[in-house]
């Protein structure tokens, strides 16, 4: 039995590994499927022009779009290759304002706009779909209705819950605190990362610090690298004796780097609350639901990791794979740091 659990953990790691390396391909932590759908109202009756953006460099502007019948697709104009993806449309409606358009964008969520003739404007958030965004067709003599505060709560915790747990890079930075400590040690580690990038996701949320993101990415990755060089040490090294000082100096030292640390993830989580266009009536919601979200993302990801290597433990596999995943992850930290600093 015990045989063949150890030939499970060894399937898995392996499959652990292989998850890790296909991630390094998709290693931004902050690019979610986010568009901004802007409606603009025309003089003619029935014509209107649809434009969207805010698109991650990831997606493509060539997509087709669903329009309901009675609508006949005037033009279309998508951005170049190697410039920021957006697409505009010119549609005129003859069967009134009735239907709606289904897109591919958006899977994460959105935000519609409503730019009126008169030079006013509305917005309001959209949840997203597997499929993509589905907007209806725009009534621009229709009030716009609010969310409620419950559902723009919900919005902003699913969207910071799931940019943690599809971000590659923190994923690795949480992981390596995950193998850098355990029990009360490992608590107040996460507290102090909690800390470091609550500080700067709402400094830099209210434009009281600007930073360029591409040296924030760049420095992230560099994050992992230190990290994962200090849990790999610390498992190497975990059974020699200290005294209670030193110990103490070294959890303080480890709570210190990982709180700056956060500073600089929380920078990288502002980008993309700023994307998001929150409005001026949900910026205290929005900044607090996401930030609780990306705390439950970082809390199931711990959890799961920690299960594993108990469950490792039990077949005396646990620092294989503990050393063979950090050797992986910092690995992928170099790579990461050398590529962005090469794109920055």
């Amino acid at each position: 039995m015990s045989k063949i659990r150890s030939g499970y953990c060894r399937i898995a790691v392996l499959f652990v590994i292989v998850w890790i390396l296909q991630g390094a391909q998709t290693a931004s932590a902050h690019y979610l499927d986010i568009a901004q759908f802007t409606f603009y109202e025309s003089e003619e009756a029935g014509r209107f022009r649809l434009r969207v953006d805010n698109l991650p460099q990831s997606s493509n502007p060539v997509q087709p779009v669903q329009w309901p019948q009675g609508c006949e697709l005037l033009s279309r104009q998508q951005s170049s290759p190697g410039f920021l993806p957006s697409v505009e449309f010119e549609i005129g409606c003859a069967g009134g304002t009735q239907g709606v358009i289904s897109t591919q964008w958006g899977r994460d969520g959105g935000r519609v706009v409503f730019e009126y003739r008169d030079g006013t404007s509305s917005s309001m958030m959209l949840t997203g779909a597997r499929s993509g965004i589905t907007l209806a067709l725009p009534d621009f003599d229709e009030e716009i209705v609010a969310r409620s505060a419950a559902s723009t709560a919900w919005l902003y915790l699913t969207l910071g819950t799931e940019h943690v747990l599809i971000g590659w890079d923190h994923l690795a930075f949480v992981f390596c605190l995950a193998m850098l400590a355990s029990g009360v040690s490992l608590l107040w580690l996460i507290t102090a990362f909690t800390v470091g990038h609550s500080l700067s996701l709402a400094l830099s949320f209210f434009g009281i610090v600007s930073v360029p993101i591409g040296p924030v990415e760049a420095v992230i990755a560099l994050s992992v690298v230190f990290m994962a060089r200090e849990a790999i040490f610390y498992n190497r090294f975990s059974t020699n004796a200290v005294t209670n000082e030193g110990s103490l100096k070294s959890q303080r030292g480890k709570m210190a780097l990982t709180a700056a640390f956060g500073l600089i993830h929380g920078l990288g989580f502002a980008s993309v609350l700023g994307e998001l266009g929150v409005s001026p009536s949900d910026t205290v919601i929005a900044l607090a639901f996401f930030n609780i979200g990306v705390e439950v993302g970082q809390v199931l990801f711990v959890l799961a990791v920690l299960a594993f290597v108990r469950l490792c433990r039990t077949i005396r596999f646990d620092m294989y794979f503990i050393r063979a995943a950090l050797g992986v992850v910092g690995g992928l930290g170099v790579f990461w740091t050398v590529e962005r600093v090469l794109g920055v």
